[in-house]
């Protein structure tokens, strides 16, 4: 029979050794080399001293799978701390140094794979002197799902992610000390997206908001090619890219950091949410800042988003047949800017720029003659330095076929003069502001020409005859917006053109259209 006495003294040893196997692992010096490294479990708290300030303590995990390495290292007085991360290979991963003497350092997204890492605790203080107080080193092992995996702070180490998911990461730590360039140490964030099918897909990011950072996402093709830049909001705000175009099989590269050096924040994560939808024709499909890179203008109505700062908007209107068509084409407002559409030829030359109404006014191009061949509209912001990718507009195009009576633009010159016949009549607009429009008819017996034009809301008509030589005969123009202008005159045989405008070069309207007859008396 085993002694009472001797049970108890048992049975405190194993509680002893219970509580010690449970409780943080204590450094065993000499650890000041990876041969020497004192064994640590992901996940488990490591403690030790600075008794010797002088060498780098060394600590080994070994990671049974794939995951994600937290570690916080308590500052103690005296002892300035950086903290590394090392591979099985002793290649230096991460080194975090972002506070000074007694500040605690934080590494907070380290992906690891299943083996040997090494985390080395060292001083940077050639005055320290803190033998005795202890320091602790706690890690935490997550799943490797949904988080960043760091170090990915280069195109090459890009983290690849899937579109339709969220990963989460921390803006940690603020500067890059591994980085060969010691003026260029800021942290950049990088992920790629596969787009494995063939095809048109448009790429939505959104980068949830952290306090104390200003993020910048960016977008760039596989040869290093930036795309373009996202940088809509401020500190503490996120940043949103919508309907950005891209082609597959192909793979993009996304990079987030911090916009001002030295900004990020331990405690609280950015989420990366990202979206690959197919391309179906109903949203710009960025980039669509250049005539080469329209986008494909088929359906009725289109909508797209003014981001960043300076950007145009090109959609590819497309007539195929011979016939003749009037292109009527409008955008609607959006809140706090001023938009500006533009109607282009093949080349990117300008036709026609609307730009009639004001801050967050629709803009409307009331017809422009189009025949075969390719035609794009541009929707563009005025001032070039508003921008907000939140905020769609909606772009509406129509394609009428055209018939006598209808105006035919362009028709403000003399070059473009349109044709008219004595007893025919058409109808037009005034607009945009500065319109004017140009007819030219034919008398062939000498008598009395009528011209009449009916009135048209908030506009007041000027009429303007001239000879074959453009030489003005008489000129007539309406009391008051609204009201109709004749003119009569006794006319030999020959050709005569008649202008058309606003009798204030400000006055137009997009709504309402005006009725021109010419006829003998």
């Amino acid at each position: 029979m085993v002694p009472w006495t001797r049970i108890t003294a048992i049975t405190a040893s194993l509680t002893l050794f219970l509580v010690g196997a449970c409780g943080p692992a204590r450094e065993v010096e000499p650890n000041y080399s990876y041969q020497q490294a004192t064994p640590l479990k992901a996940g488990g708290t490591g403690v030790g001293t600075m008794k010797n300030a002088k060498e780098p303590h060394w600590w080994r995990i070994d990671a049974a799978g794939e995951g994600v390495l937290s570690v916080k290292l308590g500052g103690i007085r005296d002892i300035d701390f950086v903290l590394s991360a090392y591979d099985k290979d002793r290649r230096e991963l991460v080194r975090v140094d972002e506070t000074t003497t007694g500040g605690d350092e934080q590494l907070t997204s380290l992906g690891v794979s299943p083996g040997a890492y090494y985390l080395t605790v060292s001083n940077k203080n050639p005055t320290a002197d803190n033998p005795s107080q202890e320091y602790r080193l706690v890690t935490k092992f997550d799943a490797a799902k949904g988080r960043e995996l760091q170090p990915n702070y280069s195109a090459p180490t890009a983290q690849p992610i899937e579109p339709g998911g969220i990963v989460r990461g921390w803006y940690w730590p603020t500067r890059n000390l591994l980085a060969d360039d010691a003026q260029a140490r800021g942290v950049d964030h990088w992920f790629s997206v596969d787009v494995n099918k063939q095809g048109l897909f448009l790429l939505n990011v959104d980068v949830g908001e952290v306090r104390k950072v200003d993020p910048i996402l960016e977008v760039y093709d596989i040869n290093g090619y930036k795309l373009t830049t996202v940088d809509q909001g401020g500190i503490g705000e996120g940043e949103s890219l919508r309907n950005f175009g891209v082609r597959g099989p192909a793979k993009y590269l996304l990079r987030l950091r911090s916009k001002y050096d030295n900004a990020g924040n331990s405690d609280d994560p950015f989420d990366l949410m990202t979206e690959l939808l197919p391309y179906q024709g109903r949203t710009e499909f960025e980039p669509n800042n250049q005539r080469s890179d329209a986008t494909p203008f088929e359906l009725d109505a289109i909508q797209g988003a003014i981001a960043p700062a300076g950007d145009s908007d090109w959609y590819k209107v497309a007539v195929g047949t011979e016939s003749k068509f009037i292109l009527r084409a409008d955008v609607t407002g959006v809140p706090g800017m001023e938009l500006v559409l533009s109607l282009k030829d093949s080349f990117g030359n300008d036709l026609s720029i609307v730009d009639n109404a004001g801050k967050e006014q629709p803009q409307v191009m009331t017809g422009w003659g189009v025949t075969k061949g390719d035609y794009y509209l541009v929707v563009s912001e005025k001032t070039g330095k508003k921008f907000d990718g939140r905020s769609p507009y909606t772009l509406s195009r129509k394609l009428i076929a055209w018939q006598p009576g209808l105006e035919w633009e362009p028709n403000d010159s003399t070059g473009t003069v349109q044709a008219l016949k004595i007893g025919e009549s058409v109808d037009g607009y005034f607009a945009p502001k500065g319109d004017q429009d140009w007819y030219e008819f034919n008398v062939y017996q000498k008598g009395v020409v009528e011209l009449e034009s009916t009135g048209v809301v908030n506009v007041a008509p000027a009429m303007t005859l001239f000879d074959q030589e453009y030489r003005e005969l008489a000129s007539a123009a309406a009391v008051k917006p609204g009201d109709p202008v004749t003119l009569s005159r006794e006319l030999d045989r020959g050709t005569y053109d008649v202008r058309l405008r606003p009798a204030d070069p400000a006055q137009n309207n997009v709504r309402d259209k005006y009725a021109f007859r010419v006829r003998m008396k």
